[in-house]
């Protein structure tokens, strides 16, 4: 059997919030992800696991450490190639949705494909096939608001798989529904990435979905750790 390879390779990350007070969020971390692999990053609160997936997705510099995606460390990225990294290898998916209200969902979806510059060939036949998969078509020329937290969370999952991401990147993704539509979306989630190969990383407090990944990653309070 081939071994798979490391898309993701953290180490050492440490980031350190400069206020009136320094909070250390991140305390020299070290893990990898495997293609395909789908982790869950647990921890209390306060332990950086919305600053562990901003360092992941570009967003966020890290103090120190490195980050290597794809045999790059991005951190040594500038603010275009950062860009163009978010744009073209990782989805974001937030417990608030981050829908464009103004836009009907179609128009949602095919706004990040539109910034990539794909065809609209492509864009046409990608939205019909996420919408179809995701059980979302009916609602295309509705606004965000008139559906419902899980129907909203379900268009955000098609905004974040849109470009063919390799990594999904979901932070308390369902923070804002129920229960049981939380299963839901965790079911439709980390089907449609198995369908895509899509490695996904969720931060959550939600213990249920442990249920949906294949490892754990436990963030420490303070000091180091290895995984």
């Amino acid at each position: 059997m081939n071994k798979k390879r490391k898309i993701i390779i953290v180490e050492n990350l440490l980031h350190v919030y400069k206020e009136k007070v320094e909070t250390v969020a991140l305390p020299g971390i070290n893990f990898d992800v495997e293609e395909g692999e789908k982790i869950l990053i647990t921890g209390k609160s306060g332990v950086g696991k919305t600053t562990l997936l901003h360092c992941l997705a570009g967003i966020l510099r890290p103090t120190a450490g490195r980050i290597i995606v794809n045999g790059n460390n991005i951190i040594e990225k500038d603010q275009d190639q950062l860009a163009d990294y978010r744009r073209d290898t990782v989805g974001l998916i937030y417990q608030s949705f981050n829908l464009a209200p103004f836009l009907n969902i179609k128009e949602n979806i095919e706004f990040p494909m539109i910034i990539a510059g794909k065809a609209k060939d492509f864009r046409e036949k990608r939205i019909i096939e996420l919408t179809d998969e995701l059980e979302i078509s009916r609602y295309l020329n509705s606004v965000p608001d008139k559906l419902s937290g899980g129907e909203q969370q379900r268009v955000a999952i098609a905004v974040a798989l849109a470009n063919q991401p390799e990594i999904i990147l979901a932070d308390e993704p369902t923070g804002n529904i129920d229960v049981d539509t939380s299963k839901t979306v965790y079911n439709m989630l980390t089907e449609m990435c198995d369908k895509y190969k899509t490695t996904l990383l969720i931060a959550t407090h939600d213990p249920d979905a442990i249920n949906y990944v294949d490892k754990e990653i436990n963030l420490p309070k303070l000091g180091g750790i290895n995984l």
